[in-house]
């Protein structure tokens, strides 16, 4: 007679298929590269080859989660009733032998030998100055290309933001379009995706990186983390007379992940260092694994500061999680990461706006956007109790 195991109903649920199991919970999905987003949270990314999922907006809380909890939050229901749903699912089952192994990264972006197309669309539609665009063109990590589309064989004009490795490597990219096409982009109006394979964010350092591992608890390591790289060349046009000695990283979207991954890179001067870390610990989980470590010490890891210049979303009511969010706020506020400073720095909504973004209120600083009152609808009136709550706004102007 063979040992009752109480955990084998448990594992068998957790050999579900996420993406069969996600069509059952009637989830629209959209591929992105080998992955797949959630129509209605683009935040949160399906990974068929590791059967698990992430949802970035909601912090390490919900990082590399398995089926079982996918089920419990987009039904709202417990773990029990979670389990039941799945036992009950006539779905396919995980089979790890079958999914291909991952390619290396290959750049193949066809680069133009000139910026105008680009230059044109950062001064014109994001209200860049020259002397920034030129301050990121100097660095080496920005250029324009070639979109083609595979489907119509349509090209139009891009930029690239590359995302170096620590010895100078591309190991990914965001494409970011120039030309505005509704029809074709209809979530964004432009071609916004990244590279295929992609690694890390878009990082740019401002001062000596040799000076990073020096930081001391006066003087501490910080790194300022952006949703994406034009927010970051907004914010840098806004306070580069205040920026010393600090690394600045997109995460494209809201992905702690990336931002622990650009802290090693910077404490490390070689592939081979960074190799020998991610053999301990995956890069992507390094601050995590500090902050434990700095939990069960009762410390606090004084010599990094991380500020998040994120998004001011507007609130909205979540019909599945059937509460308000703010992405940017619950991102900030879902991390787990207590023993490490982390300072939220969001721009202010003025008057009439109901939300807000670093290179909208540059823009509206240079007075290249007008806010429009707003209208008496329900959505606003959520909005202005959200907003008369504690704001997550610090002072992070003393950079």
């Amino acid at each position: 007679m063979s040992k009752y195991n109480p955990n084998r109903l448990v594992e068998l649920a957790k050999q579900k298929s996420i993406l069969d199991v996600a069509g059952m919970l009637g989830m629209q999905l959209k591929r992105v590269g080998r992955n797949y987003q959630w129509a209605e949270h683009d935040s949160f990314v399906i990974n068929p080859d590791k059967n698990y999922f992430s949802w970035f907006s909601r912090g390490n809380e919900y990082l590399g989660k398995d089926v079982i909890e996918m089920v419990k939050v987009v039904n709202n229901v417990s773990f029990k009733e979670a389990l039941h749903f799945l036992l009950e699912a006539e779905v396919g089952t995980f089979d790890i032998t079958k999914v291909p192994k991952s390619k290396p990264f290959v750049y193949k972006v066809k680069e133009t030998k000139t910026f105008d197309y680009a230059r044109k669309y950062l001064k014109e539609e994001r209200g860049l100055s020259d002397e920034t665009i030129n301050f990121f063109l100097d660095k080496g990590v920005m250029v324009q290309a070639i979109h083609t589309d595979y489907e119509t064989g349509k090209t139009e004009p891009m930029i690239v933001f590359k995302h170096l490795d620590v010895e100078g490597k591309v190991i990914g990219g965001a494409r970011q379009g120039i030309w505005y096409n509704k029809e074709l982009y209809p979530d964004n109006g432009r071609l916004k995706r990244t590279l295929p394979r992609n690694k890390g964010g878009y990082v740019v350092d401002i001062g000596d990186k040799a000076q990073f591992k020096k930081a001391t608890p006066e003087n501490p390591f910080t790194v300022i983390a952006f949703e994406a790289p034009i927010d970051m060349m907004s914010y840098y046009e806004i306070y580069k007379d205040k920026l010393t000695n600090c690394r600045l990283v997109a995460m494209n979207g809201l992905n702690i992940g990336v931002v622990s991954r650009a802290v090693v890179d910077a404490l490390c001067t070689s592939s081979e260092e960074m190799k020998a870390i991610n053999e301990k610990v995956r890069l992507e989980e390094w601050l995590q694994e500090i902050n434990d470590l700095c939990e069960k010490n009762e410390q606090v890891f004084e010599k990094l500061r991380i500020v998040l210049a994120v998004d001011n979303d507007e609130p909205k009511f979540d019909v599945k999680l059937g509460k308000i969010i703010t992405p940017g706020k619950d991102f900030y506020e879902g991390l787990k990461l207590k023993n490490i400073p982390i300072i939220p720095h969001m721009p202010k909504c003025h008057e009439g706006q109901k939300k807000n973004d670093w290179n909208d209120e540059l823009k509206i600083r240079k007075g290249l956007l007008k806010v429009k009152a707003q209208e008496r609808t329900l959505q606003n009136m959520i909005t202005k109790i959200k907003m008369s709550q504690p704001a997550v706004e610090t002072q992070t102007m003393e950079l």
